[in-house]
């Protein structure tokens, strides 16, 4: 029993010293730049410089700790080292035509991308081997993944023809998900926890969302910026989106309430939250605590 109260009082205080020190960031771009904001502390800093494109999107890829990006302007798609003691580097992955939206699935250490006007989306390894193409479409613009579900969203934009689409990740399956009209949909974030996805509309600033199903279709709050409405990440209820130079902190519950936590003196395109706990649940599980005979018997 001695043992068992000593295990519980470890573990305790090894979870206070991780929440004390725990980092709450927003990665962002601007043209040509990659920024961090520590919400914690408010400090801004530059991780990447002269990327000589705009970057309208970003995804994690947790089990190797390295964020992916696509250069719309470049062709290709890099990824870096996050978090890093060192000065930030890019590795480059794969080249595409006019990369406009990535998402990353763990379970099967996949990226996948989309191409603007060509309308592919492809698929490959994380270090860019084995690439091919899943499906092709019109015109596309945001992209997201439903990984427990095995879907894949995407939005078309085109002149007649403004859907949210999805399919399965083999490609197959390709259907409607919802008609959003003369909506341009710049964003797209799935909130697993909570079973909904989002979407960011361009022109209005309108931030939606639905049901992953498809069902009840709504506006969940409208920004005050127009035509400069872009990327957006949700996590827990929470969505975090680009409009304009500022992100906004929009919290979903019995009442919607919005914040802008950041402004920038430009554009900001991408944005994605990185939440230091959900990681380190994420490495705790990838590396359970091993207990030797003793131990379990002392906590039976």
């Amino acid at each position: 029993m001695k043992c068992y109260v000593m295990v519980l009082s470890e573990m305790f205080l090894f979870v206070c010293f991780i929440n004390q020190g725990l980092q709450n960031k927003i990665i962002f771009s601007i043209y040509g730049k990659i920024k961090e904001f520590n919400m914690n502390t408010g400090n801004v800093s530059e991780i990447l410089i002269d990327q000589q494109s705009h970057i309208h999107c970003f995804d994690y890829d947790s089990n190797n700790e390295y964020i992916y990006f696509p250069r719309a302007d470049k062709n290709d798609i890099l990824r870096f080292r996050y978090p890093s003691n060192y000065t930030y580097q890019t590795e480059n992955v794969t080249i595409a035509n006019n990369p406009i939206g990535i998402a990353i699935d763990p379970l099967y250490n996949h990226v996948y991308w989309i191409e603007r006007y060509t309308g592919k989306l492809y698929q490959c390894n994380m270090d860019g081997s084995n690439q091919f193409l899943i499906l092709q479409d019109d015109p596309m613009f945001a992209l997201t993944l439903d990984i427990a579900n095995r879907w894949v969203y995407y939005s078309i934009i085109d002149t007649t023809n403004n859907v949210i689409r999805r399919a399965r990740l083999n490609g197959t399956e390709i259907k409607t998900f919802t008609d959003v009209h003369t909506q341009t949909v710049s964003g797209l974030s799935i909130d697993s926890n909570e079973g909904h996805i989002y979407w960011m509309e361009y022109i209005t600033g309108d931030l939606m969302s639905s049901n992953i199903n498809g069902t009840a279709v709504k506006q969940v709050f409208m920004t005050s910026t127009t035509n400069t409405n872009r990327g957006i990440h949700a996590y827990n209820s929470i969505i975090y989106c680009s409009n304009g130079n500022q992100v906004q902190k929009v919290t979903v519950s019995s009442v919607v309430t919005a914040n802008v936590i950041y402004t920038d003196k430009e554009q900001i395109y991408g944005v994605f939250i990185y939440n230091e706990n959900t990681f380190n649940k994420q490495k705790m599980q990838r590396s359970p605590v091993r207990m030797d005979a003793t131990d379990k018997r002392e906590l039976q």
